[in-house]
């Protein structure tokens, strides 16, 4: 099964600059490494074209920060998924992780059901009057799944109007599974509730394993066409990752992240993989990346870590 790479080196919608540089650290390490598969892989690689610094202010949503840069090249990212061949196996490394908001409705016109499995720290479901920051990173699950539509904070119409525009629930809420959340606030952990979407703590796993669920991934990819695994390093304690801009204590290990992703590789219809949110700026020596490089090195290959081929 040949794989696809698509590098989306922008992170405008993050809290701090930074993610953009560390889509062309995978390069450098797959080049290091000499390692086959990555080269051989079909690579895209996007980045916009800035007519001025989009960091050097918020924009004018002050509840959405950078929206007007972000929505213009997300019609690039757009165009781009909704072009290319075949989508067998595609590894999406993104900026920020506001891009899945991006990705996922197109993988959806394209491929049918999909089931997300989000492994991060954050829910992601903030929307521009819910979020405290107005990064548009706490919002791409909101985006696809069309849930969060509370206001707790007032904002303005053309934000608002602006932000409906990029809903499009075409992810239902039974088929997310979210893995090592530790970090969100009560309206995020009440539309889980409601919706009763399967989720599992970092406590959790520190505390009973990875094989819960794991078992509920399966449970999903009976109800689905395929999986996107969405992977963010700061799912990581940042004792073993600080290479993030969003960290939170109590995460998990790297070997808890590998062994479920692991498992996750030897799924036939785990299909997408996103690897998100590494930032350079504020890592020693590059080491975050190194270790999601190696954590996903088995998507990439094809050989599981045991010494299993994935199922293609």
């Amino acid at each position: 099964m040949s794989l696809q790479v698509v590098g989306i080196a922008c992170d405008w919608g993050a809290g701090q600059p930074g993610g953009a540089s560390a889509i062309q650290s995978w390069y450098a390490l797959g080049l290091y490494y000499k390692h086959l598969a990555w080269i051989e892989a079909d690579h895209v690689l996007l980045s916009p074209v800035e007519k001025k610094p989009v960091w050097i202010e918020t924009g004018r949503h002050v509840y959405a920060r950078r929206l007007d840069a972000w929505m213009e090249f997300a019609g690039q990212v757009r165009e781009t998924i909704r072009s290319l061949p075949g989508l067998e196996k595609v590894l999406f490394l993104t900026g920020d992780h506001s891009w899945a908001g991006c990705i996922l409705p197109e993988l959806h016109r394209r491929v049918g059901r999909i089931g997300v499995v989000w492994i991060d720290a954050h829910a992601d479901l903030h929307n521009p009057a819910t979020s405290p920051s107005g990064n548009l990173h706490g919002m791409p699950l909101a985006m696809v799944t069309g849930l969060n539509t509370e206001r707790f904070h007032p904002v303005p119409a053309f934000t608002w109007n602006e932000w409906e525009s990029l809903v499009q629930p075409v992810i239902s809420a039974e088929d997310v599974v979210f893995i090592g959340l530790r970090s969100y606030e009560p309206p995020e952990m009440d539309i889980i509730t409601r919706a009763n979407m399967p989720h599992f703590t970092a406590a959790d796993v520190v505390r009973v394993g990875i094989t819960p669920a794991v078992e509920a991934i399966h449970m999903l990819v009976q109800r689905v066409e395929a999986i996107y695994v969405s992977f963010d390093v700061d799912v990581w304690d940042p004792s073993f990752a600080r290479g993030t801009g969003s960290t939170a204590p109590g995460g998990l290990s790297i070997a808890h992240v590998r062994n479920l992703l692991n498992e996750l590789f030897a799924i036939e219809k785990v299909r997408f993989l996103e690897v998100t949110e590494i930032n350079p700026l504020l890592d020693r020596e590059n080491q975050t990346a190194l270790f999601a490089y190696g954590s996903i090195r088995p998507f990439i290959d094809g050989q599981l870590e045991d010494g299993r081929a994935t199922l293609e």
